[in-house]
């Protein structure tokens, strides 16, 4: 039956890893099946073990035998109590039935049913002997009794496992609703209110340690430590970990510090009572504020402790979850610091946080706490702890918060091109405080950052895109209560003079500090953008998001103090859509002449090249008309001619997303696709011509502007040199029809002289405009006129 039972699950779910748990070893062809095999001579010892080592993972299904033999019930409970309880029995026919209610009643029917038919014709039988003769009425009599009385201690056997496997199932489901796995009871039953704790007295920076062993906490041994003199710290350590702690100390500068444990486990999307883990593997450089995290190293203040109160009894899970709770509610805050060795994702905890629910929901005291900034605690804001600026902010320096979708670093694409190179140009006169959103995969290099912003924060989104149909789709994606909170934090503390809000779709940030002075970066005016979509694709859904952008747009232009636009051509949009001209400023984009200079290529064969990252529609549409309509035409005339294609970081994700394909379409051998390129320089020197085959875009393309410093031929559109002021035949080769684009690249690759001439005024052009020291005056300029305009010192 066993094997019968691993190759139906082995059939349904192949790649499944099998542990098996059994009284005694299974056959050589069953064992060869599983991934993992234990053996416990006694039925209800097996069920123990099975227990402990079950419940700290995820058990996506559990079997056992409902086969009808007396005995072992322990074995036939033991599936009902794996969390998350899907359990899958067997009957006596080696047929499967799912161990919900519905399914088990129906078994237990039949079991009875057959029990009666049993019982009806053991009847019957027995009155046909004893019709047979007196002769063997004795003998048969005796017969038919114990046939008689085997029957219903068979039926008992098999009803007392019955009904024991049901309460332990209303049980199980009486737990899921107190908050195993789904904790939504617990959010309607706390309260809001603020934990009044006397002031801790103060200690020497002594250091105590304790080794907890086994799950029980022992309250009255740390009671003791707390109560001993000269000491500052308690390191708390589990399952023998003895790890240095010298890192997790500087986060204890911050007097709010209660606690700080070194990261052992991840929490991605499981959901919990509260945080009781990082939203994912921090780096070990980075740390981030968690409301209870749990680790197998915990650093706390032990002057803080003592005031909460220290736990007497319990498990030792439940007790840190009251003590993290209640040091939340007294406003202070607990850290986990990343480490260099893989975490796993988070365990369920159910004993101990069923156990706490209980303490909540027993002790009315507990039950009117609250954290008291739980947007901040949710383990997803990330910081670099061992280079933390907290110096005093230089006061001759203008002070920014800048509030971004991405990192600024590295230049994967032409926003964060922008939002690097233009604060590293002013970082000498600007003290810049950056709130950035960490897209996924993404490393953080926090060098490089803390070069320029003197604070940074980075954070992960941990919740589901909003489902307000009124707001556009990408503005839903980017919905954040940590970054809400954050915003307010970084505003109160800092107190910047001016808050700078990059792109559009985050433009809802800027309630988050209404009351400092905000210019909005519209890098391009997005709901052109969407005009452009929709009169090229004239459909009903495009024409809402059409609609809903110019509404969102509309409301945020005249909301904010300034508004920086890349172009006239966007500034004057921008204007008509209700952006008050006095404060709507033109802060073009630009192009590190360093970086970007004229150089010799070393490519094996010609190729030409097209920039463009995926996460950004309008390229991935000038990629395919690239694909099916003009190298087509020029391979007539180049047949060896090399296309290659820099798409940017997951650009995989970002065209199934974006165009709803699977994957990316068959390409000709000769298109080379990459992804991100940490250095694009070398691409632009090897190519022959670049081109940006554009047919809706808006803002300006600092794509062009790399190819124009690089001293390149550029072949492209009048939407893809829209707001650059480039002249046709000169700067560039500008071409509107596909056919004639097709024919430009041809001539742009035919000649020499053409590719010299073209590179050259490029070249020209990128350095009498579009040098980052130049357009960073200009924006240290507008950021004085708006301090003015607002009345800020």
């Amino acid at each position: 039956m066993c094997h019968t039972a691993i190759l139906h699950v082995r059939a349904g779910a192949p790649g499944v890893p099998v542990w098996l748990f059994a009284t005694s070893p299974p056959p050589a062809e069953t064992a060869a099946l599983c991934e993992r095999i234990y053996i416990q001579r006694g039925a209800l010892r097996l069920l123990f073990q099975a227990e402990r080592r079950l419940w700290p993972v995820w058990v996506a299904l559990a079997v056992a035998p409902w086969t009808g033999e007396p005995g072992r019930w322990s074995l036939k409970l033991a599936p009902l109590l794996v969390p998350p309880f899907h359990a899958l029995l067997v009957n006596e026919n080696g047929g499967f039935f799912h161990g919900s209610p519905g399914p088990v009643c129906r078994h237990v029917w039949h079991r009875l049913a057959d029990g009666a038919r049993r019982l009806r014709n053991a009847i019957a039988t027995a009155l046909h002997d004893l019709a047979d003769g007196a002769r063997h009425l004795r003998d048969r009599a005796a017969l038919a009794w114990a046939r008689l009385s085997d029957i219903p201690r068979a039926a008992w056997v098999h009803t007392r496992d019955v009904a024991a496997a049901v309460l332990f199932k209303l049980f199980a489901w009486l737990l899921r609703g107190f908050g195993y796995p789904q904790h939504g009871w617990f959010q309607r039953l706390h309260g809001r209110e603020p934990l009044q704790v006397p002031r801790p007295r103060r200690h020497a920076n002594g250091l105590v340690r304790f080794a907890q062993h086994g799950p029980d906490w022992n309250g009255a041994a740390l009671q003791r430590l707390a109560d001993a003199d000269g000491v500052r710290w308690l390191v708390w350590h589990r399952n023998g970990a003895q790890e240095t702690i010298e890192d997790l100390l500087p986060l204890f500068e911050d007097q709010h510090t209660f606690a700080v444990s070194r990261q052992s486990h991840f929490g991605a999307w499981k959901p919990g009572m509260f945080p009781t883990a990082p939203f994912r593997p921090l780096q070990p450089d980075e740390a981030c504020r968690v409301l209870a995290p749990l680790g197998d190293t915990i650093v706390v203040d032990l002057p803080k402790l003592a005031a909460l109160g220290i736990p007497r009894n319990g498990l030792a899970g439940t007790a840190w979850l009251e003590l993290f709770w209640k040091a939340a509610a007294a406003g202070w805050a607990s850290y986990s610091v990343g480490q260099a060795k893989e975490v796993a994702q988070q365990p369920d905890l159910p004993m101990e946080t069923a156990q706490f629910f209980w303490r909540v929901l027993r002790n009315p005291r507990l039950r009117r706490l609250g954290a008291q900034e739980p947007d901040l605690a949710r383990g997803n804001i990330a910081f670099a702890h061992t280079r933390r600026r907290e110096r005093a902010a230089a006061p001759e320096k203008l002070r920014v918060l800048v509030v971004s979708p991405f990192l600024p670093y590295p230049l994967s694409h032409g926003g964060a091109v922008r939002i690097y190179n233009l604060c590293r140009a002013l970082a000498d006169r600007v003290d810049f405080f950056l709130a950035a959103v960490r897209e996924r995969h993404d490393a953080v290099n926090y060098p490089e950052l803390h070069s320029i912003f003197r604070e940074v924060r980075v954070v992960d989104r941990d919740e589901l895109p909003s489902n307000d149909e009124r707001l556009p789709h990408q503005v839903r994606q980017y919905q954040s209560r940590s970054l809400t909170a954050l915003v307010a934090e970084l505003a109160q503390k800092w107190k910047p003079d001016l808050m700078q809000v990059e792109y559009t779709h985050m433009a809802g940030f800027r309630s988050s500090a209404p009351h400092i002075p905000a210019v909005l970066v519209e890098h391009d005016v997005t709901f052109t953008l969407y005009r452009q979509l929709y009169e090229s694709r004239p459909d009903e859904a495009a024409r809402r998001e059409f609609e809903r952008w110019r509404e969102f747009e509309s409301k945020w232009l005249a909301a904010f103090d300034a508004v920086w636009t890349v172009s006239d051509d966007d500034r004057s949009a921008a204007i008509q859509e209700g952006s008050p001209p006095e404060r709507t400023f033109v802060v073009p984009n630009g192009v590190d002449l360093t970086r970007f200079q004229p150089r010799p290529g070393r490519a094996p064969a010609p190729e030409i090249l097209y920039v463009g990252s995926f996460r950004h529609l309008p390229n991935i549409l000038g990629f395919e008309k690239l694909r099916s309509e003009i190298m087509p035409r020029v391979w007539e005339r180049f047949p060896e001619l090399r296309l290659r294609v820099v798409a940017g970081p997951d650009h995989e994700k970002f065209w199934r997303d974006l165009t709803g394909s699977r994957r990316l379409p068959e390409v000709d051998r000769r298109i080379a696709i990459e992804g991100f390129v940490e250095d694009v320089a070398p691409l632009y020197a090897d190519a022959l011509a670049v081109v940006v085959p554009l047919e809706v875009s808006a803002g300006t393309n600092i794509k062009v502007l790399e190819a124009m410093a690089s001293g390149k031929a550029i072949v492209t559109t009048p939407v893809g040199s829209a707001g650059l002021d480039l002249r046709d035949g000169s700067d560039a080769m500008i071409r509107a029809d596909w056919m004639e684009f097709a024919s430009a690249i041809g001539d742009v690759v035919s000649s020499a002289e053409l590719r010299k001439r073209l590179g050259d005024k490029a070249r020209r052009a990128a350095e009498a405009r579009f040098g980052w020291r130049a357009i960073a005056e200009r924006a240290l300029t507008n950021y004085e006129a708006l301090a003015q305009l607002t009345g800020c010192p």
